[in-house]
Formats: C-alpha cells, sequence, structure tokens
C-alpha cells in the first residue's frame, strides 16, 4: 500500500520554465482502511516467521491503514492450544507424511510430539486449495466459549472480514478421518484397505506423479475433537443431507447487543436460508463476510455452530477459523 505522487517538469524552447521545485500532486489515491496483521503495512508490531505460527500471551493490537486500532484477546492454554487469536502465515494443504502409511506409522503407534506437531501443522495452516495464500500473515481464533473477540478503539462499522476454513477441518470435512483410493459406496468413508493391500493414492493438492509418493493418509487429532468417532465427509456424501458448519460473530456497541450474523464455512444444499440455499461445498478459499449488518460496535465475539457433533454434543470439528482483512468504517 503505497502513495504515488507523480513530478511534472516542463521545458520550453530548451528552456526550463519551471523548476523541479515546483510539484503537480495526483490526489492521494483511497486504499481500503483494513487491518492486514502485517509488519510490512503497519498494521502489526509482531514479527510472524515465515511458514510458522505464533500463540501470544496476552491480548495484542493491530492498527487499520489509515485509522482505528483493535486489540484481538488471546491467551495461552495448559493443554497446548489458545484461546482467542493467534497469529500465522501457514498454508501447509495437504494431509501430512508422518502419519500416513507407507510414509509413517499407523496413528495410533506414532508419538503422541509427531501427532500433536502434526495436527497444529494443519490447524495453524489456512486451506486455499490449489492457489496459494497472498496475504502473509493472518489471524488463527480457536472459538472458546466466547474468548474468540476483538475490540474496537470506538465504535465504528465493520464493513467486512475475510474468512477460510483451516486446513484441518477443509480435509475432515472433505475427505473424513482417513483418505485413500477405496471409497466405500455404502459407508461413504475412505478404507486403508483395499484386496488384502493398502488402498494408496496421490495425496490432494500435491503435484507429485511418482507413484512411490502415494498412500493412504490419515488426518491426525492430538486434541481428540471428534472422540473416537472419526471424521465423516461431508462435500459429495449422500449420506450428509443437513451438514454445515457455521460462524456465528456479535457485535456489541458498549454493553448492548447490536446484532448476530451467520456464515457457512461447509453446507449442503437446501440447509443455507436465502440466497445460499443452493451451496453445497466446503469452502476452500479466502472470502469476504459483511459484518456492517452489525452496526457501530466496539466489540466483535465469533461462536460456533456445526451439526458434526460427537455422543457428548462437543464439536467434532477443530473450533479454529481463519480470519483477515478486517475493514473498519
Amino acid at each position: 500500500m503505497k502513495i504515488f505522487r507523480y513530478t511534472l517538469c516542463f521545458l520550453l524552447s530548451g528552456f526550463m520554465l519551471a523548476s523541479c521545485e515546483d510539484y503537480i500532486h495526483d490526489p492521494e489515491k483511497e486504499f481500503a482502511n483494513d487491518v492486514t496483521f502485517n509488519v510490512a503495512e503497519n498494521s502489526l508490531d509482531i514479527e510472524v516467521p515465515e511458514l510458522d505460527c505464533i500463540q501470544l500471551d496476552a491480548p495484542f493490537t493491530a492498527r487499520a491503514y489509515r485509522y482505528g486500532t483493535i486489540t484481538m484477546n488471546a491467551k495461552k492454554n495448559a493443554d497446548g492450544t489458545h484461546s482467542g487469536f493467534a497469529l500465522s502465515n501457514k498454508n501447509y494443504r495437504s494431509f501430512p507424511w508422518s502419519v500416513s502409511l507407507p510414509h509413517g506409522d499407523r496413528i495410533e503407534n506414532v508419538d503422541p510430539s509427531v501427532v500433536k506437531k502434526a495436527t497444529d501443522t494443519l490447524l495453524y495452516s489456512v486451506y486455499t486449495g490449489a492457489t496459494p495464500n497472498y496475504l502473509e500473515n493472518y489471524a488463527v481464533a480457536r472459538i472458546d466459549g466466547e474468548e474468540a473477540y476483538f475490540t474496537i478503539d470506538k465504535p465504528r462499522v465493520v464493513e467486512h472480514i475475510l474468512i477460510a476454513n483451516n486446513t484441518f477441518n477443509a480435509l475432515a470435512l472433505t475427505y473424513g478421518s482417513v483418505y485413500s483410493d477405496n471409497l466405500n459406496s455404502t459407508t461413504q468413508k475412505y478404507e486403508e484397505m483395499k484386496n488384502g493391500s493398502l488402498s494408496k493414492v496421490q495425496n490432494p493438492n500435491i503435484p507429485n506423479p511418482a507413484t512411490s509418493m502415494y498412500g493412504v493418509f490419515f488426518l491426525p487429532d492430538y486434541y481428540n475433537f471428534s472422540k473416537g468417532e472419526g471424521y465423516v465427509r461431508m462435500l459429495a456424501n449422500p449420506s450428509k443431507t443437513d451438514g454445515y458448519m457455521k460462524v456465528i460473530a456479535t457485535g456489541y456497541n458498549g454493553n448492548t447487543k447490536t446484532n448476530s450474523l451467520e456464515y457457512y464455512l461447509a453446507v449442503r444444499t437446501g440447509v443455507a436460508p436465502e440466497p445460499c440455499q443452493k451451496w453445497n461445498l466446503v469452502q476452500s478459499f479466502w472470502a469476504a463476510w459483511d459484518l456492517s449488518g452489525l452496526g457501530e460496535v466496539d466489540k466483535v465475539v465469533f461462536t460456533l455452530d456445526s451439526s458434526e457433533k460427537c455422543a457428548d454434543g462437543s464439536f467434532k470439528l477443530s473450533p479454529y477459523i481463519c480470519i483477515d482483512g478486517i475493514r473498519l468504517k
């Protein structure tokens, strides 16, 4: 984001009629008033290593391009997770090799530290399909009660935010716990074995044609989101007629609730209200979510709802989402 100025010096008949101290300026170009979480754009003072993530011990502040600041709630938890927001620029987009056959051991036999590392790699990665993430840093919200929120320096309209799935949920919803070349037409699950042999397949989003790199790919779960029940794919699964995962944003002005808005990160046809009732997707890209309907707010709280629940009522999916480009008005 730069402001370009142009200087014109006019010459006539070999004589300088206007010195180069005289400037003719174009008007300043208008750029969106976004919070980008990037140091280079003066939004943030926190350096995030390349293809890495940072969990913060306390809330942190980010600046919008022209005016306004926001404070993102953040804290580390004893179990290795965080509440509120972390910062990341990971863009992994793949099942991990370390817990997938024949490249690693069976997931139940892998050292827990390896499973945790593989899980975290997926949790703190934005899923943008075959298109790399060009937005550099972004915020990863772990939705734990009402801990995932940001406050604004004064009541303002949030024109929109950019929102995306993390890689863990995108893979869980698209492929399920296991991904292979053997899809059971009855259960709609990918199975590990076929005719007594590993049912190997190319790792999604990795354009490697070597069959030696094929495998049976597993979705690791160090934090036991699914309570041992596994993940059933939502995309193109006829048995999942009512599936959805949605985020709810609730705005506050002081102690007064202004409004709540919903956004579907995954949904089957006929589940979402108009005009989205024909959607059948697991989102694999950044998209703008219009939050102007919240009105003027100084706090926005994010919560989660999903059809994918365990027997005890908890969510099977990881409670993580990726956001960026918070535009203030």
